[in-house]
C-alpha cells in the first residue's frame, strides 16, 4: 500500500500573518477480499496565526461524517479516513461488473482528496467525498466557533467546545454534548441530540429535522422563549413553562380577507426571553432541563 503527500507552503514572504496549508492525500490500495478496506487514517496538525486566541473551523463534505472535540492545546488536530461505505454515481451494471472481475484484484480508483487552509485563526477544510466518503476526526482548542455541513452517510458530533456553532446534515444526527455558546442545527433524517454545560445569553437558537427527534437540555436557569411544533409528534418538558399557542390572525387587504391559524406552541421559560425554535415532523420533541 503507497500513500503519497503533498504539503505546499503558500505565500512564503507572509507567514508570520498567514499559514497556507494543502494536504492531498491519494491512496492506491490492492484489495484481495471483498470486504477490505483501502486506505489508513492520516494525521496531520495545523498551527494557529494567533494561539491562545478564539478560533472559528469550516467543514463541508458531501459524504461522510464530522467528529469534533475540544481539547487544551493550541493547534487543530485531524485525523482523515476513507469511510467503509462507498458511492457509485452509475451503479446500473455494478452487479455485472463484480461477477465479470470475480478473482481479480480490485485496485481502488477513489483516492482521498483533502485541502485544509488557516488564516488569521480560521481553518476551512473541505474534501472531493462525492465518489470516496471520508470521516474527520478533529479537535480543536476549546473556545472555536464551527460551521460544518455534510451529506450522506455521516453524522456531526460536538463534544467540550465553548463557541457558535451553524451544523447542516442531510441523511445523519446532530449530537452536542458538554458545550456552550449558542447553536443553529439542521438535518432533514436523523435527530437533533444536544446538551448543554452552559449558553450565550440573548441570542436566538433553532433546532429543527424532517424525519427524527429534537432533544435539547439546556442549564435550569436559562431565561428563554421556546416555539414549538410537532406535526406528528408530541412535546414534552420538565420545565415550568407558560404556555401559549398562536391566536388566530385575520386580516383583510383589499378585496381578500385572510385568516391564519398555525400549529406553533410558545413555552416562556424563567420569564422568557430569547426565542429558541424547536421544530420536526416525524418524531417528538424533549425540552430538558439540566
Amino acid at each position: 500500500m503507497k500513500f503519497q503527500k503533498e504539503i505546499s507552503f503558500l505565500n512564503p514572504l507572509n507567514q508570520r500573518t498567514m499559514k497556507h496549508i494543502i494536504l492531498f492525500i491519494s491512496a492506491l490500495a490492492i484489495v484481495f477480499h471483498s470486504n477490505a478496506q483501502s486506505g489508513e487514517t492520516q494525521k496531520f496538525s495545523i498551527p494557529l496565526s494567533k494561539p491562545g486566541q478564539k478560533g472559528s473551523l469550516e467543514v463541508g463534505l458531501v459524504n461522510g461524517s464530522v467528529i469534533i472535540a475540544g481539547y487544551s492545546g493550541n493547534e487543530v488536530l485531524i485525523e482523515a479516513s476513507p469511510t467503509d461505505k462507498h458511492h457509485y454515481s452509475d451503479c446500473d451494471d455494478c452487479d455485472d461488473d463484480r461477477i465479470a472481475a470475480s478473482g481479480m484484484k480490485r485496485i481502488s480508483s477513489n483516492p482521498i482528496e483533502l485541502e485544509a487552509t488557516e488564516e488569521n485563526n480560521h481553518i476551512d477544510i473541505s474534501s472531493n467525498s462525492f465518489k470516496r466518503g471520508i470521516d474527520l476526526n478533529i479537535k480543536v482548542p476549546q473556545n472555536f466557533d464551527l460551521s460544518i455541513s455534510t451529506v450522506n452517510q455521516g453524522d456531526i458530533e460536538v463534544s467540550n467546545v465553548q463557541g457558535d456553532f451553524e451544523l447542516n446534515n442531510v441523511n445523519g444526527d446532530i449530537k452536542l454534548s458538554n458545550v456552550s455558546g449558542s447553536v443553529i442545527s439542521n438535518t432533514v433524517n436523523g435527530d437533533i441530540l444536544v446538551l448543554f454545560e452552559n449558553i450565550k445569553n440573548d441570542v436566538p437558537m433553532a433546532f429543527s429535522t424532517l424525519n427524527g427527534d429534537v432533544d435539547v437540555t439546556f442549564p435550569a436557569n436559562i431565561k428563554a422563549t421556546a416555539k414549538m411544533k410537532s406535526d406528528r409528534g408530541e412535546i414534552f418538558s420538565d420545565f415550568d413553562m407558560e404556555i401559549r399557542k398562536s391566536e388566530m390572525q385575520s386580516k383583510r387587504d383589499g378585496r381578500t380577507f385572510k385568516v391564519e391559524i398555525n400549529a406553533w406552541v410558545y413555552g416562556d421559560i424563567n420569564g422568557g426571553g430569547p426565542e429558541y425554535l424547536m421544530k420536526n415532523m416525524n418524531g417528538n420533541i424533549y425540552v430538558r432541563k439540566k
